[in-house]
């Protein structure tokens, strides 16, 4: 846990000092820009300004005497120095006084702003900064530096800029501080309920079916422990499944191998005789023990999936026709009426024989142990929307509404006549089940109206 918590802190630090970081050089960028280009452009209006007072000056006096003076009385809150040329290019005037007489072109200066007096250009001005950059000039050299239209800052415009910078630097590292925190504390909500879950894990694989997970949230992680809950809940009632069946095979098994070995005892120690009645005794628990191992071996191969079907197309009126005749000894010695109905002209299904005549003779055998004498089994087949629907009815008792939900369990018997006194396994509704589900189709069973109960056994047809 510890080894995700870092991977998701390290990726969100990275990401966040990847973003700050790239958020900050841009911002820093476009204010470099734009700033400059703001002290641009005052520079030139600046130099626009001056060339027009010194354009007025020179249409005034008609020429450029006493321009020393003037150019020296011009304000210069930046300390700029100020250069003017006349119209041959010579420098007439120069608030430092170095360049006089001296021709502008030889000292790097061009492409200045243009000093026009009456309409006629009367001379160039140059604005430098106290650093000796160009200010509102053309593309140009001076004393072995470049001088660009774009500006260089002054000192304090340098600063300026700095400290903006600064602030900018300063206000990403806060915030990739603050996003930090609140990302630690998201990862922090994100893998508790993972670790709820690996503990949640360890309980299970240690035999403690009964834990489940505290849900939350309403997130994907929360669907996930509502999925492990779930998991839990059918692992425990999967286990509980087991043990009832180990129980319930044992004490099927106990209940003939102990009249076996009790008969056996009997006749070896001389107190019973080696009769046709002993011996019918033995060979009745004998198969009641092989219906039980060969109904458990069906149940476990369709439960696992493994039962092996062979299809075809198969004539149900036929079948339970069949099925039917099979039965009508038992129905005639329990003095019970066992009628056939099927609805003319139904079609073919697609099955395997074996098993349906498995499941119809489970199903009729199950309704002629519970219908008393002078009652009535039916057996009857018709079209359904959804296939063919097989139903066997009987007069009996009927069952109890609480059982309705739980007979097609494994060894589950309701109370009253379908007591184990009856005979059976306890399996031939979970084996009618299996089977019926394992061709698709499905079983259930009801009360009848009138009397008894039915089953029906609806399938896919063709």
């Amino acid at each position: 846990m510890r080894g995700l918590n870092w991977k998701l802190s390290g990726a969100l630090l990275l990401i966040v000092a990847v973003s700050v970081g790239i958020m900050a050089f841009l911002t820093n960028l476009s204010t470099t820009r734009e700033f400059q280009q703001y002290v641009s452009q005052g520079n030139m209006m600046r130099a626009q300004a001056i060339a027009d007072s010194l354009g007025e000056y020179y249409s005034a006096s008609g020429n450029w005497s006493n321009l020393q003076e003037t150019l020296l009385s011009i304000p210069r809150p930046g300390g700029e120095r100020i250069i003017v040329a006349d119209r041959r290019g010579t420098i007439i005037g120069d608030t430092e006084g170095d360049w006089l007489g001296r021709e502008a072109s030889s000292v790097g200066l061009g492409d200045g702003t243009a000093i026009t007096a009456s309409g006629q250009t009367s001379g160039e001005l140059y604005l430098l900064s106290s650093e000796g950059t160009g200010m509102g000039m053309g593309r140009g050299h001076m004393g072995g530096r470049n001088v660009t239209p774009t500006p260089l800052l002054s000192a304090a415009e340098d600063d300026f800029l700095a400290q903006v910078n600064r602030s900018l630097w300063q206000a990403g590292l806060i915030a990739a501080a603050v996003a930090l925190i609140a990302g630690l504390v998201l990862t922090r909500q994100i893998t508790r309920p993972i670790h709820a879950l690996i503990a949640g894990a360890r309980h299970i694989s240690g035999g403690d079916l009964h834990y489940r997970v505290k849900v939350k949230s309403r997130d994907e992680i929360g669907e996930l422990a509502e999925s492990f809950n779930a998991m839990a809940s059918s692992l425990e009632k999967g286990e509980q499944s087991r043990r009832q069946l180990t129980a319930d095979v044992a004490h099927e098994l106990r209940t003939p191998l102990t009249v076996i070995e009790g008969t056996v005892d009997g006749i070896l120690d001389g107190v019973f005789q080696p009769d046709a009645e002993r011996l019918n005794a033995i060979k009745e628990q004998a198969a009641q023990l092989t219906r039980l191992i060969g109904d458990l071996r069906d149940l476990s191969l369709a439960e696992s999936g493994q039962l092996r079907l062979d299809l075809s197309l198969t004539d149900i009126a036929e079948l339970l026709r069949r099925m039917a005749a099979h039965h009508e000894i038992k129905a005639r010695e329990k003095n019970v009426r066992l009628d056939t109905e099927t609805a003319p002209g139904l079609p073919e299904a697609r099955v395997d024989p074996a098993r349906l005549e498995q499941v119809v003779s489970n199903l009729l055998t199950n309704a002629i142990r519970h219908t008393p004498p002078g009652g009535t089994v039916t057996v009857k087949a018709d079209r359904h929307d959804q296939g063919l629907l097989i139903s066997v009815a009987d007069t009996g008792e009927g069952i109890a509404p609480e059982d309705l939900p739980r007979i097609f369990e494994r060894f589950y018997r309701s109370g009253g006549s379908r007591a184990r006194k009856e005979g059976g396994t306890g399996l031939g509704l979970a084996i009618v089940r299996q089977m019926v589900e394992a061709h698709g189709g499905r079983v259930w069973a009801e009360n009848r109206k009138e009397k008894g109960s039915v089953f029906h056994v609806l399938l896919p047809s063709g």
